[in-house]
């Protein structure tokens, strides 16, 4: 694919503005359009440099792009996605970077126009906001591009060629796979970390350092943003906390019968599989 000479981003905030700054580092495109509907948001992101061009119009916004990315919260794609549809061209690729797949793939099966294929990157921060974007947030990140088999083939080959060229590594899986995938691995990790982070009292936060810090971070973003994502995929989050809630008893039955051979196979296992990440 030849880098889109026109991107619309809807959806300037943390991903939406890493994705212009990575397209404007890079000299991947000569237009990098936002779109949204706080116009105070849209100025901060084109002054920092997101951006070329600002509007609050989906149809202005999108019209004359070769690629549409929106980056809006999972419970809005669909209809963004369908709304961004009327107002391209039969070739013009859509993606998104909803944390959840299936509701939003299984939902676009048809439309006005355009070519749309899923995505997530496997990217982000509890951070949010286009203040906290920068260029290399997919640099060597990974990409889950999800096609379906009605998926347009050049289409899903373009999407999959605009992640890598902003520096990320590229996996295809199936809309359902990757809901169970992240489920274990994103998902669940959330729900953990906001429950553990309730678990202490003030007296208690006072002794709070690293480990309690490190395991509980993720629990500081938007908590609208991770209720829509939490409801959406809850069936695959619910089997996720069954299962952790089977071994988290087997822990605890272990701690009470002094069992030191499964304490310890939990813990070494849990180091192997955090140092296999390599950082």
């Amino acid at each position: 694919m030849k880098s889109p000479r026109t991107v619309a981003i809807l959806g300037v905030g943390l991903i939406g503005g890493s994705i212009g700054l990575a397209l404007r580092q890079r000299g991947l495109s000569e237009r990098v359009i936002g779109i949204g509907r706080n116009s105070a948001r849209l100025r901060k992101a084109k002054r920092l440099g997101a951006v070329t061009e600002t509007t609050t119009s989906i149809e202005r916004g999108v019209s004359e792009a070769d690629l549409v990315v929106v980056c809006t919260p999972v419970q809005h794609v669909v209809d963004h996605v369908r709304q961004v549809s009327q107002f391209v061209g039969p070739n013009t690729l859509i993606t998104d970077v909803g944390s959840t797949k299936q509701t939003i793939v299984e939902g676009l099966t048809k439309l006005e126009n355009g070519q749309f294929v899923g995505s997530h990157p496997m990217a982000g921060s509890d951070q949010g906001g286009v203040g906290n974007a920068h260029a290399d947030l997919f640099h060597k990140r990974t990409v889950v591009v999800t096609p379906q088999k009605n998926t347009n083939r050049k289409a899903q080959t373009d999407v999959a060629s605009f992640w890598r060229s902003l520096g990320a590594r590229v996996i295809e899986l199936n809309c359902r796979e990757h809901d169970r995938a992240v489920a274990v691995i994103s998902h669940l990790p959330h729900t953990i970390a906001a429950v553990l982070s309730v678990q202490a009292n003030a007296s208690q936060m006072k002794l709070a350092a690293g480990g309690w810090s490190d395991t509980t971070r993720v629990a500081g973003a938007d908590p609208e943003l991770w209720l829509a994502i939490l409801r959406d995929n809850n069936q695959q989050v619910i089997r996720a906390v069954d299962r952790y809630l089977v071994d988290l008893h087997k822990f605890r039955d272990a701690l009470e019968s002094d069992d030191t051979r499964v304490l310890l196979r939990y813990l070494k296992r849990g180091k192997q599989n955090r140092e296999s990440l390599g950082n």
